[in-house]
């Protein structure tokens, strides 16, 4: 039996070092990449069902204002969150909505939005919540990227 001088095997320390280096730049960019696709997709889903829902409570301000009455006082969060969960297919359990994927695994979940009025006396609108992104390791969750989310969108009337 031949006895290996440490000089033979330190050739192979190094490369080995950089391929699980480089593979772990890889993975993070991947994440990073799916989780910005993700938040993109999410932001965008908002602000349609956002706008609908602008374009919704147009017309009942709209018959508000025709007969003298201000009704920009207060929004149905509610009702915005029920056709959210309509359109994104999410479930809405306690204070948060989860995404699910086909597999059953956890996609994201968000906090339940704020909807506010950017200017009163007006149909201009900000939605605000909080995204959770789970961060896996060995198919286990270990963390999670909170994004805080920000959607706009108004109406604005044409005579």
């Amino acid at each position: 039996m031949r006895i290996l001088k440490n000089k033979q095997g330190e050739g192979y320390v190094f490369p080995c070092i950089m391929i699980v280096v480089v593979c772990m730049v890889l993975s993070i960019m991947i994440f990073l990449a799916s989780a910005v696709s993700m938040v993109r997709i999410n932001e965008k889903n908002s602000r349609i069902v956002l706008d609908s829902y602008v374009m919704q409570n147009s017309i009942k301000i709209y018959n508000s204002i025709k007969q003298g009455n201000d009704y920009t006082e207060a929004l149905d969060r509610d009702e915005y969150i029920d056709a959210l969960c309509d359109f994104c297919s999410l479930v809405k359990i306690g204070n948060s909505l989860y995404a699910y994927s086909e597999d059953g695994s956890l996609k994201y979940h968000m906090t339940l939005p704020v909807i506010s009025f950017r200017e009163e006396n007006s149909l201009k609108i900000q939605l605000a919540y909080t995204l959770y992104i789970p961060i896996r390791f060995d198919g286990k969750i270990a963390r999670y990227a909170v994004i805080p989310i920000t959607v706009q969108s108004s109406f604005k009337e044409k005579f």
